[in-house]
């Protein structure tokens, strides 16, 4: 797998790619990045073309002073795409990435070739998630204690992410997904809940409007177990798929399971 930076609108994005075919690009979610995708896209690059990147603020890439929003991200994904030398992706997405990709479906359509869409709802967190992301992000940026902040990251991990079996059934993929969220940069994290935060509904019309074949995969332990199964029924070329024993991220809570469905989609629709 080769590394390396885009410039796009101003931002360095930092990117992982392998294989060769159709372009598939791979989007984390929120405080995830780019390594939490790697086993989806060692899975598709046998036959396509993979790239996962970090959003603005996460891992290696860059960000704004003074905060971004997911029209920022809307308007980088087509970029992202033309810089690669494509005229259209397949994006599959995680939760901000999964929310991404469906506003750039609906605002590019031309862009989109295919569209996977994994435990991301049409608007933002609701009120009561709100403030815990707030308080997560405040203490990656400001506890200077980093057992503390190590302990405040293993809570929310556990809580937000994950089905009750992830830690002890994948301990090493937990203490990885641990790890990259502290290596984020403190002076980026407290404007990591400011993407969420700025979703506007999407509306039944929007959603009816993506032409692209879809994908919605959702996990038995999603805290909104009925959502994914409404969004595919307003999704006019839209399958759905749950995927057992696994919470909000998905990919990692079970990736052998999630990279197969993307597999069979994306091979439906090369």
């Amino acid at each position: 797998m080769k590394t390396y930076t885009l410039p796009i609108n101003g931002i360095e994005y930092a990117c992982a790619e392998a294989g060769e075919g159709p372009l598939v690009l791979f989007m984390h979610g929120t405080f995830g990045g780019k390594q939490l995708l790697y086993p989806q896209v060692e899975c598709l690059s046998r036959f396509c073309r993979c790239v996962a990147f970090d959003w603005p603020g996460h891992g290696d890439s860059g960000y704004k002073a003074g905060g971004w929003t997911v029209n920022d991200l809307i308007s980088a994904v087509p970029a992202i795409i033309e810089a690669l030398g494509e005229k259209s992706a397949f994006l599959c997405g995680v939760s901000q990435g999964g929310a991404v990709s469906m506003r750039v479906a609906i605002a590019y359509p031309d862009k989109v070739r295919g569209l996977v869409n994994m435990c991301a709802g049409p608007g933002g967190p609701p009120s009561q998630a709100a403030t815990p992301l707030d308080n997560f992000a405040a203490v990656l940026a400001e506890e200077p204690d980093e057992t503390k902040r190590r302990k405040a990251t293993e809570e929310f991990v556990t809580r937000i992410f994950h089905d009750p079996g992830f830690a002890a059934r994948a301990p090493h993929r937990a203490e990885m997904e641990i790890k990259l969220i502290l290596g984020h940069p403190r002076e980026s994290a407290k404007f990591l809940p400011g993407v969420p935060k700025s979703y506007v509904l999407l509306t039944s019309e929007q959603l009816a409007s993506i032409s692209c074949p879809t994908l919605i995969i959702w996990a038995e332990y999603e805290n909104r177990p009925g959502l994914g199964a409404e969004l595919a029924s307003l999704i006019p070329d839209c399958a759905l798929v749950i995927i057992k024993d696994a919470g909000h991220h998905v990919n990692l809570d079970q990736p052998e399971a999630t990279s197969r469905a993307i597999e069979e989609f994306v091979r439906r629709h090369i």
